[in-house]
């Protein structure tokens, strides 16, 4: 779930950073430089976090194993 939510996210940043000429929408990163920074770091950002938590995940699921482990 939180890939598919990055991957959402990665997805509405590149319309709005190239724009869509199939349905008219036009760039806004030309004219909001700031917004787009933001949403570039943001992105960047939760995709490190969902890194870190699939990292938990292993860890945790590494160490059940090895202490039921028989």
């Amino acid at each position: 779930m939180l890939f598919s939510a990055n991957g959402a996210a990665l997805a509405i940043g590149l319309m709005g950073y190239k724009g869509n000429s199939h349905v008219r929408w036009n760039k806004v990163c030309n004219v909001f430089d700031k917004f787009c920074d933001q949403v570039a770091v943001s992105i960047v950002l939760s995709l490190l976090g969902s890194l870190a938590f699939t990292a938990l995940i292993v860890l945790t699921v590494l160490t059940f194993h090895k202490r039921f482990a028989r």
